[in-house]
């Protein structure tokens, strides 16, 4: 049962990253809908519960509100983004999401300023990069949580 509720949230976010690439903007016909079945999922379905997901949504949501505020570039789309990954993910995977599709996103930013396609000033959609982040951390989930603690645990 959860390949296919992980399934389902990446073709989720496959086609959300697809409408914000082509068309930047992340249609709420879509993210609303998703949330509800979300929550509804974490709901029902074992795992850590509603609780913990709606509390990772609100803060990776929060964190994107804030640095949209400070470089007034984030668009709403991509906040609402972020908490239905948050709720997607839960605990500690959202957060490994989102600091991944930031890393992307950073990366495809520095790339197209050096080969010249696009500006300092021009926009570039975020959500693509964010959606990937949070596949990634679906996918590898676990791997990268290992990994993660390995890094940061204090060896003696």
């Amino acid at each position: 049962m959860k390949l296919v509720i992980s399934l389902i949230f990446i073709l989720i976010l496959v086609v959300l990253a697809i409408i914000d690439f082509r068309r930047g903007v992340i249609p709420n016909k879509i993210v609303y809908p998703a949330v509800l079945a979300t929550a509804a999922i974490d709901i029902f379905a074992p795992g850590q519960g509603i609780y913990p997901a709606v509390l990772t949504g609100i803060t990776l949501a929060g964190c994107l509100a804030v640095a949209g505020m400070l470089q007034r570039r984030m668009g709403m789309g991509d906040i609402k983004l972020a908490f239905l990954i948050g709720l997607m993910t839960g605990l500690p995977s959202g957060f490994i999401a989102l600091s991944l599709g930031i890393f992307l996103g950073g990366i495809a930013a520095i790339i197209l300023l050096l080969l010249k396609l696009k500006g300092r000033n021009d926009e570039m959609p975020y959500g693509p990069y964010l959606a990937s982040g949070a596949i990634i951390a679906i996918l590898f989930n676990g791997a990268i949580t290992i990994y993660i603690r390995a890094l940061i645990t204090p060896r003696l």
